[in-house]
């Protein structure tokens, strides 16, 4: 049995207003309502704390992971989606600490060959063109190339295990190949990876995200007339918007799916809605 204590709060009116909107929307009581809330801010606020932690040097991953209630996986992400060069604690490998306290060992993102070169210098649009498909037919949008160092066409981001594990589900493992091999099996698919932003954005305030991102949908639009995807796919909620604005610009009229970005919780969901559409792809032959 969960053992719930009761806290008594005084809160504006308008906030009260806004809880009893949600609740009958959820069709649960004001008080679900206001618990879901706690705990989901809870959470965000244990991350951001630990992920601030692990940037000044005051815990490992390991203990930052453990202070946010999550997997060391899923706290690596979490700093690479913030932009912090990522880097393992000898306790992160598994290994003793030094004798005077554990020393942060610095270890590089994976890269392939060449493209190494491609992704330091911050210039991905040659990488993303070396895998463009000669007919787009699924055309997915993130929101901007990540700050970190890793990238989808690099085969070592989140966005490239996520994406690869749900064309896996949906079509079988035998049939998906594994690592750098799956980016041409994806491109011969029809399927290509471009951002709406063109630098990273991860690192910036929301403000200056969204400025970056709406300087984006005028070039997007222009892929897109010259792309002429069957469908198009954003990933991630936040840019659902200004991706149907850059369609309407250019006159696209194609499905498109909206899936969040497969980080923490949401990898799973991005997972599923991806397999699924990947299915419905698979029995069409449009994928």
């Amino acid at each position: 049995m969960i053992d719930r204590q009761q806290v008594n709060l005084r809160l504006e009116r308008e906030l009260v207003d806004s809880l009893d909107d949600l609740a009958l929307d959820a069709h649960v009581d004001r008080t679900e309502v206001a618990r879901r809330i706690l705990t989901d801010g809870i959470a965000r606020a244990r991350m951001e704390r630990a992920v601030r932690d692990y940037a000044a040097g005051r815990a490992s991953a390991w203990k930052a992971a453990r202070a946010a209630g999550v997997s060391l996986y899923e706290m690596l992400d979490a700093v690479h989606q913030a932009g912090i060069p990522y880097e393992l604690d000898p306790e992160d490998r598994g290994g003793p600490a030094t004798a005077g306290g554990s020393r942060r060992v610095a270890e590089p993102s994976p890269t392939y060959g060449r493209d190494a070169t491609v992704a330091a210098s911050g210039d991905v649009a040659q990488l993303r063109e070396r895998f463009r498909p000669a007919v787009v037919r699924t055309l997915f949008i993130g929101e901007s190339s990540p700050a970190g160092g890793t990238h989808f066409y690099l085969a070592n981001s989140n966005l490239f295990r996520a994406t690869r594990a749900a064309f896996s589900t949906a079509l079988g493992a035998d049939l998906v190949p594994d690592g750098e091999s799956f980016l041409p099996w994806f491109r011969d698919r029809g399927c290509w990876l471009v951002d709406i932003a063109d630098t990273p954005v991860n690192h910036l305030s929301d403000t200056e995200r969204r400025v970056e991102v709406e300087r984006g949908i005028e070039p997007l639009a222009a892929l897109l007339r010259v792309g002429a995807p069957s469908r198009v796919v954003a990933i991630k909620r936040d840019i659902e918007d200004p991706v149907k604005r850059a369609m309407a610009l250019a006159n696209v009229d194609v499905p498109l799916i909206t899936l969040p970005f497969p980080v923490r919780q949401w990898r799973p969901v991005y997972e599923r809605g991806l397999a699924e559409l990947v299915r419905a792809g698979a029995k069409d032959h449009s994928i």
